[in-house]
């Protein structure tokens, strides 16, 4: 080949590999002017955050009788008006014996029962192979949740269908040997030991447990309804008597009280009365609740909320000054940054009685979105809002926008950029 042709050639691709290499800065350099983001579908909960403080109807029980108490109830069961909670021995070693013989004679009427019905083929193996699975479910939850007392009765449930398998799959014959066993362990520790001096019992019906704060006389259960923001921020903690041995909860609704802004007050005021509570620390689910009262003592000022509650379990029962989320409502659509939103004008074209179209123009709220090289303004329909972003629902109801077109997923919006319009294409 010519040596003059081939430099010729070779100029020829250097200044076109060049003007396509310049074309592509160019067109790159435009497209940063105009970066998008993706529409996609998100969901959130409006959420208020707070410290908490719990009213309950606390009553005390008083420990009238001299030795030691081996308690009949466990921490958050229901007792009966005048049923025991306790009773009262001359010394630990007496309470000691009786509470294990106690224990015994709960494991020994388990076994029992087990052979009772597994015998008797009121059971089949699906059933209790599906107890195992959601017990043993059940222990691991609430293992990592720190529920100690019900982490307890997880594990003595799953022992319990654990038997209950063995003995149906023909691992072991029956529970006779161990029957006996337990039998005679119960028999020589009620014998060593000395009968109970009296027991200790409650006025009230309600939930048990051990745990005193010195918070029970703090506020009026009956007196809700006087509480204010004051009395809350000034909230003072009392003695607990020291022949106190325990407290029943006597009514199934508590109350929640908090401080929260204006805003969150508006919010509270014009919501359904029906949220969720969580109590970080004493919870890992939320709750249910409603919102019995919101007290805003001065214009734009701080207000006090009550929420009234009427679920109950061992972690809350012992809860009292708790961080807390109240969670409003949840909202699903496609997420959208606040930046991308502007004003501009939609059309809509409607046909009279003989076909005729006629045009019609509104401004509304909307983000463009390109398409290829060419940007679309479509209107949105906000269901939730946050500091950056927003939530936009991609199928509103009929008439709630002016052409009926809106975002849909993966949409790319436009977050930045000048001069932007409507049928604008980017070159």
């Amino acid at each position: 080949m010519d040596k003059l042709l081939f430099k010729r050639i070779l100029v020829a691709v250097l200044t076109l590999l060049a003007v396509v290499y310049v074309a592509y800065l160019l067109i790159s350099a435009n497209f940063d002017m105009y970066p998008t983001e993706n529409a996609v579908q998100t969901t959130v909960t409006d959420k208020i955050y707070s410290n908490a403080f719990i009213i309950r109807d606390e009553n005390l029980i008083e420990n009238t009788a001299q030795g030691v108490l081996s308690y009949s109830v466990a921490n958050g069961e229901a007792v009966n008006a005048n049923g025991e909670i306790a009773k009262v021995y001359a010394n630990a070693e007496d309470a000691l014996a009786h509470s294990t013989a106690e224990a015994l004679q709960k494991k020994k009427e388990s076994l029992e029962y087990i052979q009772k019905n597994t015998i008797s083929g009121t059971m089949n193996i699906d059933i209790i192979n599906n107890n195992i699975k959601n017990k043993l479910i059940n222990y691991l939850d609430d293992t990592n949740n720190g529920n100690i007392s019900k982490t307890a009765t997880d594990a003595d449930t799953l022992l319990t269908y654990i038997n209950q398998r063995m003995l149906y799959t023909g691992k072991i014959e029956n529970f006779n040997e161990e029957i006996a066993s337990l039998s005679e362990q119960i028999s020589t520790l009620n014998n060593s030991a000395g009968n109970s001096k009296g027991s200790i019992k409650t006025t009230k019906a309600g939930y048990f447990t051990e745990f005193c704060d010195g918070y029970e006389k703090t506020f009026s259960y009956d007196d809700i309804d006087k509480l204010t923001l004051d009395d809350l921020n000034n909230a003072k903690k009392g003695s607990v008597p020291d022949n106190t041995a325990g407290k029943v909860i006597g009514n199934v609704k508590w109350y929640v009280a908090c401080e929260v802004n204006s805003d969150q007050a508006a919010s509270l005021n014009i919501w359904d009365s029906a949220v969720t509570v969580l109590f970080s620390e004493a919870s890992s689910e939320a709750i249910p609740a409603e919102i019995y009262k919101v007290s805003q003592p001065e214009k734009d000022g701080n207000a006090l909320v009550i929420l009234r509650c009427d679920y109950m379990d061992d972690g809350i029962l012992e809860a009292r000054q708790e961080p807390i989320e109240i969670g409003m409502g949840t909202y699903t659509g496609l997420r959208v940054s606040k930046r991308a939103i502007h004003d501009d004008f939609v059309t809509k074209t409607t046909y009279d009685d003989n076909d005729n179209p006629h045009k019609e123009e509104k401004k509304v709220q909307g983000v463009y979105v390109l398409y290829g090289s060419e940007v679309q303004f479509k209107q949105i329909s906000i269901l939730y809002a946050d500091e950056d972003y927003v939530i936009c629902d991609p199928s509103p109801e009929e008439g709630i926008l002016f052409n009926g077109s809106t975002i849909s997923l993966y949409d790319k919006v436009i977050v930045k950029g000048d001069d932007l319009y409507d049928g604008k294409v980017i070159h």
